[in-house]
């Protein structure tokens, strides 16, 4: 971290009536300006369009930043420095009475060194569940309990949650579960964006107890994860250690540190999902054509240093265009759809599925020979010859290749599927060809 002293922009007249050096205007600041404190901490109350400038100017400058509520009553100091205001804040968010081995300055610079921790780690990194880790890991540092949890709320509905990263006993149970939004502790969390201390769970009725399998929970903080005004998930702290349970300190402390690191959390999905479009087919969410060649690349050159076979399959549908030409483009394109569910179903979990372009789709199975992936072009056939559209079928003509017997470059093996493909669409359609077969038919 950059060394200097922190910096708080206000527009609060009362602070910058006192005068100091590090209580600025936001229009004051630039990124020369910048360049010389270790972090920025934003009063609330500036404006939005201010606070983006910010945020943008430090992001640059790999600054750390915070949006501070209340600046006003938080900060009351005469000694001409922000960093020792906001040390006494975080002290009077943290009060640790329950242990005796540091004393209570070197809590404050524990708190503030973990604040700066999450926001410089959390901006570092571009992983959805590391962040999360990250976060989470270093405020259990603070705030010890048994075990913890991180719930996102599903985009796909915004009506339920799900366990994005956890930690304690049987963890790896929770996250096929789901949780609507404003049912137990987290569901309320998520649905009110209030935060919530229940220090005796089997009296709050909110509680929901599908979770506590081989562990028994006692107390829960659980605090909302709020970003640019929205709330995408909810905290859980679960059995306070060392104490009877959760306090408004320690609640307090909560809110202030998962402040950055929710957006932190939304910017990693967000690139997440920016990243998943790169290789996605917009349509039938299946992999696109470029990350097709990419892995298939990688798929021979792997086969190649381990001497072992990889196959691949060119689909087209037959029929196809007259379900188009019967029902409209909208039915047609609902109808890939459902055919790229079949396919990818009908395959097995190490194949990869994507499709090519139009009705066509292709298969890369590693350490697959040509008979083997005669088999699963042989499942995907009679599973996609099952689709029914109102009284039209569609069937699919499937041509393989595979090295080494066919060839040792990407490009020779798409083209001769895509010949052995075009084989069987001339010889009746509905059908397999494999390569060789093809060349001496």
């Amino acid at each position: 971290m950059k060394q200097g002293d922190l910096i708080l922009a206000t527009d609060s007249e009362r602070l910058l009536g006192l005068g100091y050096a590090s209580v600025m205007r936001p229009g004051e600041l630039d990124s020369e300006r910048l360049s010389e404190t270790s972090a920025l901490i934003v009063d609330a109350n500036v404006g939005e369009d201010e606070q983006s400038r910010l945020a943008a100017l430090c992001a640059a400058a790999g600054i750390p930043i915070m949006v501070l509520p209340n600046a006003e009553e938080i900060i009351k100091t005469r000694d001409g420095k922000v960093e020792t205001a906001f040390l006494k804040f975080m002290r009077h968010f943290h009060k640790l009475a329950h242990s005796t081995q540091l004393a209570p300055e070197n809590y404050d610079k524990m708190e503030l060194q973990t604040l700066v921790d999450i926001i410089t780690t959390t901006n570092s990194l571009l992983k959805p569940r590391e962040v999360m880790d990250s976060v989470m890991t270093q405020i259990n540092g603070l705030i010890a309990c048994e075990a913890w949890s991180v719930l996102i709320i599903d985009d796909n509905d915004n009506r339920s949650l799900t366990f994005a990263a956890a930690m304690g006993p049987n963890k790896d149970a929770l996250f096929s579960i789901r949780i609507p939004v404003g049912e137990g502790i987290a569901g309320w969390v998520a649905e009110h964006s209030q935060p919530l201390i229940v220090n005796d769970v089997s009296k709050d009725p909110r509680f929901f107890g599908q979770v506590d399998k081989q562990f028994t929970t006692h107390n829960i903080l659980c605090a909302p994860l709020i970003s640019r005004g929205r709330t995408i998930g909810v905290i859980e702290m679960i059995n306070r250690k060392d104490s009877d349970g959760f306090s408004e300190a320690d609640l307090e402390l909560v809110e202030v540190l998962v402040n950055p690191a929710a957006v932190a959390i939304e910017n990693a999905f967000l690139f997440q999902r920016t990243e998943i479009l790169t290789i996605q087919d917009d349509l039938t969410k299946l992999y696109n054509s470029r990350y097709l060649n990419k892995c298939l690349d990688f798929e021979l050159q792997r086969a190649k240093r381990l001497k072992q076979p990889v196959s691949v399959l060119f689909i087209d549908l037959d029929g196809f265009k007259a379900i188009n030409d019967r029902y409209g483009h909208l039915q047609g394109s609902r109808s890939l759809i459902d055919i790229g569910h079949i396919i990818k179903e009908a395959a097995r979990e190490t194949d990869i599925v994507g499709r090519y372009g139009g009705d066509e789709f292709m298969l890369i199975l590693p350490a697959t020979d040509p008979e083997g992936a005669h088999q699963v072009g042989e499942r995907i056939r009679k599973h996609v010859a099952g689709y029914r559209l109102h009284e039209m079928r569609m069937t699919a003509s499937i041509g393989i290749a595979a090295f080494p017997e066919h060839g040792n470059d990407k490009n020779g093996l798409v083209r001769l599927a895509d010949k052995a493909m075009y084989w069987v669409k001339d010889h009746g359609k509905n059908g397999i060809a494999i390569a060789d077969q093809v060349e001496t038919a």
